[in-house]
């Protein structure tokens, strides 16, 4: 096994609806078009004919069952994966490191393999095992299966501009049931067994190539974007940023488990202001990439919440960083993600008006009873807006989208590397950005005096000023990052109160509502508005000014 650098993409095929959840395919239909599905003895075949430069490897395709080890998830928060792989009579344990290059592509590389006895399995690893590994894992007893996956797997080489490149598809991938991972333990061949029919089809690409010591990388990831730009091309193919044996690892062969939020950025390392924006679009794409797929194929409206709070800083961030907004940015990703961008925020506006908006606003009449009807078609309207978004995310445009995004992060990580400390200062730019978002937002007139587009700009400053306080915490002073943070948080959730009640009038005016009840929002309407401006105002008084550190 060679060291090698690898990008995932997942062809996802939903798997057919019954009765109970009619209604909910129903109003996803167009993304569930999307991936129809050739017989599995066919997708192979297509693969190759949609793709003539694939050369197949002799006797690639098979049935393989890969189990992974850990103990307590500490290997794989390490950085180690523990896979034991069984082909038929064979199994062979893998122990491999895995880290992020840049968000999208892993490098994937050996600590150790070997063949393995049938009987003994944990205990024929430990034995096997380098003593750093025994070391850290302390106890043979204490290595136990944490995720098995079925698939079958068929291999192509992909000769690309002097790379050579591996192609390796696992179709049908899944968790086997209990009663075929018990026939696993037994050494059975149980877990040869198609998927469960209630289980969505998940067909995994991915698309590797060696990596040797003392290589330069950069053409190596290059053609891998390359490849991963054809398949998207050829099959409704979409980027992760980690595979299938991880986010099963982590409880989620799909990995929409629940929907991720924004962590604290890593600073660490980042001397200059591009090597920031790098450490920043990395943070931002484990909370983008985490909830796509959630979006996508679940019906949790929190996905599509955070997914769009990833957008939102992302935009933040570019506005930031806005010197570095190159050609690339403004043609190829920028536009695609304003279009993307626009199916979120309708979406999340509707689901904010069903489920909060609507019921506060029927809570305050006398007979809140007469709101059902509005409820209903308001419901029906939010539906047909999750299935425009499911749509698009379905869409070869978003993919291509998502891939362009991750690209250009790739092309910036090593022009920051290039220039090593030789670039702009990140503690001048921080301070020049903080600054500049305060005194615009701490110049705003008193929000009880001017109008709702004045007071929705101010609520997007607050955004603004709030997210370049989380992008530079590690610059800030202690007050700054919790008082002043909060304060904002405050402040921003405040007059989102204000901007939701008149986003709520603004649908209402487009439905079939009776007089009484545009008449009775409007006025309830109004009065959110005042008291989210006097208490706005309030606390926009009260804000302290933010402090970033004195650094070079």
């Amino acid at each position: 096994m060679d060291r090698v650098l690898e990008i995932v993409l997942d062809v996802v095929i939903p798997a057919a609806p019954d009765r109970k959840n009619a209604k909910a395919v129903a109003a996803t239909g167009a993304a569930s078009r999307a991936h129809a599905s050739p017989k599995p003895s066919e997708r192979a075949a297509s693969l190759g004919a949609a793709l003539p430069m694939l050369v197949a490897l002799p006797d690639a395709r098979e049935r393989v069952t890969t189990v992974a080890f850990d103990r307590g998830g500490v290997l794989r928060g390490l950085g180690w994966r523990v896979a034991v792989e069984s082909r038929g009579d064979t199994q062979h344990v893998v122990v491999s490191s895995r880290r992020v290059h840049t968000p999208g592509v892993t490098v994937v590389a050996p600590i150790f393999e070997a063949a393995l006895d049938a009987n003994g399995i944990a205990h024929a690893l430990f034995d096997a095992a380098p003593e750093p590994f025994r070391e850290a894992l302390g106890s043979a007893d204490d290595l136990a299966p944490s995720a098995t996956l079925v698939a079958m797997r068929s291999r192509w080489q992909w000769p690309r501009d002097g790379i050579d490149v591996l192609l390796t598809l696992d179709e049908d991938l899944h968790e086997p049931s209990a009663a075929q991972q018990e026939m696993v333990a037994r050494d059975t061949h149980g877990a040869d067994a198609a998927p469960p029919p209630d289980l969505a089809a998940l067909h995994e690409l991915r698309v590797s190539a060696p990596w040797p010591e003392g290589e330069d990388e950069r053409p190596i990831v290059d053609a891998l974007f390359a490849c991963a730009g054809d398949l998207i091309g050829a099959l409704p193919a979409f980027v992760r940023l980690t595979d299938a044996l991880e986010r099963a690892s982590a409880g989620s062969v799909t990995g929409d488990a629940e929907a991720i939020k924004a962590e604290a950025v890593d600073l660490a390392g980042a001397a200059t202001a591009e090597a920031a924006l790098v450490a920043i679009g990395r943070n931002i794409s484990v909370q983008w990439f985490g909830n796509d797929a959630g979006v996508r194929d679940s019906t949790n409206g929190e996905f599509i919440h955070q997914m769009r709070v990833s957008q939102r800083r992302l935009r933040t961030a570019m506005r930031i960083f806005s010197r570095w907004c190159d050609e690339a940015w403004e043609t190829r990703i920028e536009p695609e993600l304003k279009w993307l961008g626009g199916l979120l925020g309708d979406a999340r506006d509707r689901d904010v008006f069903v489920e909060s908006t609507l019921p506060a606003l029927a809570a305050a009449d006398v007979e809140p009873g007469r709101w059902d009807a509005i409820r209903d078609a308001a419901n029906a309207q939010r539906l047909a807006a999750r299935a425009r978004l499911r749509e698009a995310l379905a869409s070869q445009r978003y993919a291509l989208a998502a891939l362009a995004w991750l690209q250009w992060l790739d092309l910036r990580a090593r022009r920051a590397h290039d220039a090593g400390s030789a670039g702009f200062s990140l503690h001048r730019h921080a301070k020049k950005r903080v600054r500049r978002y305060y005194e615009q937002l701490a110049s705003t007139q008193k929000l009880t005096a001017i109008d709702e587009a004045s007071r929705h700009r101010a609520r997007i400053n607050a955004k603004y000023l709030r997210y370049t306080i989380e992008f530079f915490a590690t610059l800030t002073s202690r007050r700054t990052r919790m008082e002043v943070a909060r304060a904002l948080a405050r402040l921003q959730s405040v007059l989102g109160d204000g901007n939701d009640a008149a986003v709520a009038l603004r649908y209402l005016e487009r439905m079939d509502a009776e007089p009484y009840q545009l008449g009775f929002a409007r006025g309830w309407c109004e009065a959110v508005k005042r008291y989210t401006a006097k208490e706005g105002e309030r606390l926009l008084r009260e804000l302290g000014a933010p402090k970033v550190a004195r650094g070079a």
